[in-house]
C-alpha cells in the first residue's frame, strides 16, 4: 500500500491545480479546512479490539481559504520526509506545482500554459533536466491527461471517473498500452469512501475496505480503520484545524 500512496501523490501533484478538482473533495472534506496532520498506524485486533502499532506514515495538508492544496507533506514512521508537493496560485488559479521525491532526489516543477473551461497544458521540468508537457482534458465526470517528452512521445496517460457528487470512483494511469495502477471506489450516501479495490503493476492488491469510528462537529472523520480482505491493515488519525 505504501506504494500505492506514493502513485496517489503523483496523482495529486498532476491533477491537484485542475479546475475540474475540488481539492478538499480529494479527501472528502467538510467545513474547509485550514489544515490537516493525518497519523496512519500499523494495526491489528486483539480480544475484538482495533490496536495501534508502530507509525506507517504522517501526512500534512494545508490548504488556502478555497479550499485548494498549498502544501503537502510527508514523512515515513521515523520522521524522514518521503515527499512533498507545494502549489501557488495567483488571482485563485494555480499557475505552478513542484513535487520532491526524496528516494531519487528529484524536484518535478509544472507551470501552467495554458487553460479553458474543459482543456489545460502543463509544461514539467525535472532537476535531472527532463521535459514533458500534460494536456488534460475534462467535463464533470472524468479527467483524461496524457503527458509527452520533448520529442512528442507519449510516456504515461492517466484517466480519473466521477460520480455526480465528485466522488472519484475510478482512477488508471497507463503505461503504454497496459494499466500500471488502478482503483475503484465505492462510497456512501455521505461520500465517504467505504470499499477500494486496487491493481497495481499486474498484480491484484486485494479489496480495501473502510470503517470511520469518530467524527468532529463538521462531520469530517477523525478516525479510520483500514481492512485488506477482511484483516484489519491499519488505522489512522486525523487532527483538523479549521
Amino acid at each position: 500500500m505504501k506504494k500505492n500512496m506514493l502513485i496517489l501523490a503523483v496523482a495529486v501533484f498532476f491533477v491537484g491545480c485542475s479546475e475540474s478538482n475540488k481539492n478538499q473533495k480529494f479527501l472528502g472534506l467538510k467545513g474547509n479546512p485550514k489544515s490537516i496532520k493525518e497519523t496512519k498506524y500499523d494495526a491489528f485486533e486483539k480480544f475484538g479490539e482495533v490496536i495501534e502499532d508502530d507509525i506507517d506514515e504522517v501526512v500534512l495538508y494545508e490548504f488556502d481559504k478555497t479550499g485548494n492544496f498549498q502544501k503537502i507533506v510527508c514523512y515515513d514512521g521515523d520522521g524522514d520526509m518521503k515527499y512533498s508537493i507545494t502549489n501557488i496560485f495567483k488571482n485563485g488559479e494555480c499557475i505552478e506545482s513542484k513535487f520532491y521525491q526524496k528516494y531519487n532526489d528529484v524536484t518535478s516543477t509544472s507551470n501552467l500554459k495554458n487553460r479553458t473551461s474543459k482543456s489545460e497544458t502543463w509544461e514539467r521540468k525535472t532537476s535531472d533536466g527532463k521535459i514533458t508537457t500534460s494536456y488534460s482534458e475534462f467535463d464533470k465526470l472524468k479527467t483524461t491527461i496524457i503527458t509527452k517528452d520533448s520529442e512528442d512521445n507519449v510516456v504515461s496517460k492517466e484517466e480519473q471517473t466521477k460520480d455526480n457528487k465528485g466522488n472519484i470512483i475510478e482512477f488508471k494511469v497507463y503505461n503504454g498500452e497496459d494499466v500500471a495502477y488502478w482503483y475503484k471506489s465505492a462510497f456512501d450516501d455521505k461520500s465517504q469512501e467505504i470499499e477500494k479495490k486496487i491493481l497495481a503493476g499486474g498484480y491484484d492488491e486485494g479489496i480495501y475496505t473502510y470503517k470511520y469510528d469518530s467524527f468532529d462537529k463538521k462531520g469530517n472523520w477523525i478516525k479510520k480503520i483500514e481492512y485488506k480482505d477482511g484483516e484489519i491493515e491499519s488505522l489512522a488519525i486525523r487532527e483538523i484545524k479549521y
